[in-house]
């Protein structure tokens, strides 16, 4: 996906070492969780829930168009299954379009989070390791205008980013093209040093929770963060986001602006570029404010 801009916001972010901020940001909220907006139970069928496929895959489950990609739609032969999940049952996405192997995903229909803070989250199990660049959760708008595409996808990043070969997931990927930006941060230990680490692993479930804070706030005192190094390319200052897994903080840094509006679509399992995801996914839940992390912690049950 975009892999040849890459080159050169990779080498920028490499040289400062991503953004360093604390490794832990104050925990003063109370402990109890808001309401989600939205709750996909993934305990059985729902017409919010829809099985989505891409036209014109190739053989290896990829778009083969980086420049506008392909969005997926609805598609009855990419059917949904519902298994034995981590609460109840979950969603099951085979990877499979009409008994055939193929890419394939689940769209959430009805979704408006507007353009402020918004915070998803979600219990994962890969069947399978995931591959560079598959998204477990994607949305954006614009999808396929080159100049305008907004996006964020929770992925697993590029082996060669860092340097060093290795898995990174989940990593948080965006891209607002109008701006140029197309940050990316995953797992930083306690000194904010960016390191290698594959925290979905298949077969286990794993809950995973992304915060995108737009503003400031008691936990968050700057409310943006910068990206790269000022002049150089892929330079960005965007918003501040939070990746926790199974309620502990796992990483932080910059969220290219405008990747949230009632426009966006959403997909699980699913991107508009590369192989898709197999495996469960469960309890997807939505806000539209950015959760405290004692407030992700209560959720991380």
């Amino acid at each position: 996906m975009y892999k040849k801009f890459l080159s050169g916001v990779l080498a920028a972010a490499m040289v400062i070492g991503g953004a360093a901020y604390a490794a832990k940001p104050a925990s003063v909220d109370a402990a109890g969780a808001p309401k989600p907006k939205y709750t996909f139970s993934m305990n059985g069928a729902s017409k919010n829930v829809v099985g989505v496929a891409r036209k014109g895959d190739t053989s290896a489950g990829t778009t083969g168009n980086t420049k506008t990609g392909i969005v997926p739609t609805a598609n009855k032969k990419a059917k949904l299954q519902y298994k034995k999940g981590k609460h109840g049952k979950a969603l099951y996405i085979s990877r499979t379009v009409g008994g055939k192997a193929a890419s394939m995903g689940a769209q959430l229909k009805g979704v408006k989070l507007g353009s402020k803070s918004w915070t998803v989250s979600f219990w994962v199990k890969p069947e399978i390791e995931l591959g560079q660049f598959s998204s477990v959760f994607f949305t954006g708008n614009h999808i396929q205008d080159p100049k305008n595409t907004k996006w964020v996808s929770i992925t697993r990043g590029g082996d060669a980013w860092l340097g060093d070969g290795k898995v990174k997931a989940p990593t948080i990927w965006s891209h607002n093209a109008a701006s140029g930006e197309f940050p990316w941060y995953n797992h930083q230990n306690s000194k904010g040093q960016w390191t290698s680490t594959n925290a979905l692993t298949k077969g286990k479930w794993t809950h995973v929770t992304l915060v995108v804070n737009t503003q400031k706030t008691s936990w968050d005192k700057k409310g943006y963060c910068v990206y790269g190094k000022k002049g150089s390319d892929g330079y960005s200052k965007g918003y501040h986001a939070w990746t926790y897994i199974n309620g502990k903080l796992y990483g932080n840094g910059t969220i290219a602006k405008n990747t949230m509006s009632n426009s966006n679509s959403f997909f699980l399992g699913l991107n508009a570029w590369d192989m898709g995801f197999k495996g469960y996914i469960d309890d997807v839940k939505l806000w539209d404010k950015a959760l405290s992390p004692k407030q992700v912690k209560a959720i991380a049950k």
